[in-house]
């Protein structure tokens, strides 16, 4: 019942937004404005046929019009940057710092491209462990790093950058196949933030040190664990946030253990509802 309200309600929904009335739209189709208007009010379905055409008229993919989730494309990269030019600002900032003193003193201008190298990247609104840590959704399994962790140390966050830029990454492929149990986390601080300030949301680079950690823990048929970063999420305006709920459907589908003690699967789905606000809510009523 709830995928064929859904399918109505798309229908409505991208028929105004392409400014089409029910009479438009059914001669387009080449059937009667009622069974435009049976379908809007989920009296009646389309057939196959009439979906695909629905598709090309009103210029939606099949599964978005029928779950009113945006199309997955594959290969699909999960907090991959879109560019590099952070780096090539924080390779700047290091030649800048450094560059100062170099013909003087070789020693005190290679303390000031450490200190550089350390405020771009614990300081900079940009996390550049990303162009490490990032993973990989496919049609037939998971591509993600062998050596990734729920929590990175001080250390890994210095270390990280430098195998990003030295292509030192090492990804490696999980088939679903081989996957036992995925479970989705956030880990809630112990006290509510929302409580002592107020954000209206997260900001860059926030993210680096309070964003709660947001996570898949996928369990192999091996028992071994493996970490995938959610907190590119927390991102008003990122691909990540529009397209998590869909990848989650996507999982629930595979014959997988899904597991969803927090329930936040369902939250994701209201974009008007902000993650972490909800959850702190609802762990301290």
């Amino acid at each position: 019942m709830m995928s064929e309200m859904a399918l109505a309600d798309n229908i409505v929904k991208y028929r105004k937004k392409n400014q089409l009335s029910q009479q438009q739209l059914a001669e387009s189709l080449n059937i009667s404005r009622q069974s435009i208007s049976r379908w809007e009010t989920g009296e009646t379905l389309p057939g196959i046929d009439n979906l695909i055409s629905l598709s090309g008229l009103l210029d939606i993919s099949l599964d978005e019009l029928i779950t009113g989730e945006p199309y997955l494309h594959f290969p699909f990269d999960y907090g991959k940057p879109k560019n590099r030019w952070p780096v090539f600002f924080l390779v700047l900032l290091i030649i800048a710092f450094g560059g100062i003193v170099a013909i003087e003193n070789i020693f005190f201008s290679l303390l000031l491209c450490i200190m550089a190298y350390f405020m771009g990247t614990f300081m900079s609104p940009f996390d550049f462990k990303r162009y490490y840590t990032y993973w990989t959704l496919n049609r037939t399994g998971i591509t993600y790093i062998n050596d990734a962790k729920k929590k990175y140390t001080g250390v890994d966050e210095l270390i990280i950058p430098i195998k990003a830029l030295l292509h030192l990454r090492k990804p490696q492929f999980i088939s679903y196949r081989r996957i036992k149990r995925i479970e989705i986390k956030v880990d809630l601080f112990a006290y509510n933030p929302n409580s002592m300030i107020t954000i209206d949301d997260y900001v860059p680079n926030m993210g680096q040190t309070m964003h709660e950690m947001f996570y898949l823990e996928v369990t192999t048929i091996d028992n071994q664990k493996i970490y995938l970063d959610l907190r590119q999420y927390y991102w008003p305006d990122s691909k990540e946030r529009k397209m998590l709920a869909t990848i989650l459907t996507f999982l629930k589908r595979k014959n997988i253990e899904f597991i969803d003690k927090q329930n936040i699967t369902e939250i994701v789905k209201d974009k008007n509802i902000k993650l972490t606000k909800e959850l702190y809510r609802l762990r301290d009523e």
